[in-house]
């Protein structure tokens, strides 16, 4: 039997090299948890500034969230809920087994994250102008994320913006984490 391959995509390349920097996980997670986020429309919302792809509409995140706030939340949230209860192992089952079921939970619930971006990608489709600058695109990033947080109900604080900025500074490591948030608190604020 031979397995299931998905397709690649910019923004899944994009996602695996931001989200495999040191402390963007963390970050990502205690955004996650603070503010029950879907961390792949954060990335998303970052993806369509990097890429050139200009400023998310209104429109464009009403069909995001459409495409994905459905399987988000029963799928992957889902996943994310069993693995996590098995964290501590579920007597009377054995860790080791507890263990290995977790680990190839996680390994479907990023599948499942994967299918999320393809998803995200071919809801908003739009093309990439990589003639901006790079301080043009990582504005445009950072407009993008403070427009999903407004549209997902809250405005980030300082210690949201730090943890954005860590996010960020992989895909803009010319403008830096300090650039970076304090761009999203003057877009935020204004």
């Amino acid at each position: 039997m031979t397995a299931f391959r998905f397709e690649d995509h910019p923004f899944w390349e994009f996602s695996l090299r931001v989200y495999g920097s040191e402390g963007v996980p963390a970050a990502c997670i205690a955004l996650q948890e603070r503010h029950a986020i879907d961390v792949n429309l954060l990335l998303f919302s970052a993806w369509i500034g990097e890429s050139g792809r200009g400023i998310l509409e209104e429109s464009d995140l009403e069909a995001a969230l459409a495409t994905t706030t459905a399987w988000n939340r029963d799928i992957v949230c889902s996943l994310r809920a069993v693995r996590n209860q098995l964290k501590d192992g579920m007597p009377p089952i054995p860790t080791e087994r507890s263990n290995a079921l977790r680990k190839m939970i996680l390994e479907v619930e990023v599948k499942c994250e994967h299918v999320e971006q393809i998803s995200l990608a071919a809801a908003v489709l739009r093309p990439s102008d990589l003639t901006t600058t790079a301080e043009q695109r990582g504005d445009d990033a950072v407009t993008n994320v403070a427009a999903y947080f407004r549209r997902h109900g809250f405005t980030p604080d300082d210690k949201d913006a730090t943890q954005v900025a860590i996010v960020l500074d992989p895909a803009f490591p010319e403008l830096g984490r300090v650039e970076l948030k304090k761009r999203l608190l003057k877009v935020t604020t204004a």
